[in-house]
């Protein structure tokens, strides 16, 4: 059992006993969140994202490049600005509209 020094600290094993506690729970909060699984916005699938680059990730099943958070792939700003989520409320403004203009006629 080679690895067994992370088995309470997770990624942050690999600092030993350095920097403080709170800080190496930080670090393992955050790296845990970023390798996770997270949805591509193209192809909609459950996959482990790859990030090239700070805020910039790639799906490696259909290979879409996008902008994201710098450590997960969709930030919650973001989360709530996706287009699907858009048409979906214009949708909703329309009948609204609709429906307002036929009971004020």
């Amino acid at each position: 059992m080679p690895y067994s020094h992370t088995k309470v600290v997770g990624p942050a094993g690999r600092y030993g006993a350095r920097y403080g506690m709170g800080i190496r729970r930080k670090i393992t909060a955050i790296e845990v969140k970023q390798r996770g699984l997270h949805r591509c916005p193209n192809c909609r699938s459950l996959v482990r994202l790859r990030r090239l680059a700070f805020g910039i990730w790639q799906c490696p099943k259909c290979g879409f490049t996008f902008a994201g958070g710098a450590w997960i792939p969709q930030t919650i700003l973001g989360r709530t600005l996706t287009p699907e989520e858009l048409k979906q409320v214009e949708i909703q403004k329309a009948r609204w509209r609709g429906a307002s203009q036929e009971s004020g006629s």
